[in-house]
């Protein structure tokens, strides 16, 4: 599990503006705030910023890990099955 969230930001958004990103999010499966966080992140690496790319890392880093653990555990099952 990645840091834990105890910050918050807060700013104000047109109503317009507001249907974009939620649409957005959806479209991508994500909640409004993993959206903006990425958003912000991404921009940031386009930027050149070291931190950001540092976060985007740590981040696929660790979804990665989940990722092959799910995929070992259903190997694991397939051959207890077999």
């Amino acid at each position: 599990m990645g840091p834990s969230r105890t910050e918050l930001m807060q700013f104000k958004v047109t109503p317009d503006e507001r249907k974009l990103i939620e649409q957005c999010a959806k479209k991508q499966s994500l909640s409004v705030s993993e959206y903006v966080r990425a958003a912000v992140i991404m921009d940031m690496i386009l930027e050149g910023n070291v931190g950001a790319m540092k976060i985007a890392v740590d981040t696929i880093g660790r979804k990665a890990v989940q990722l092959l653990r799910k995929r070992a555990d259903r190997l694991a099952d397939l051959g207890a099955e077999g």
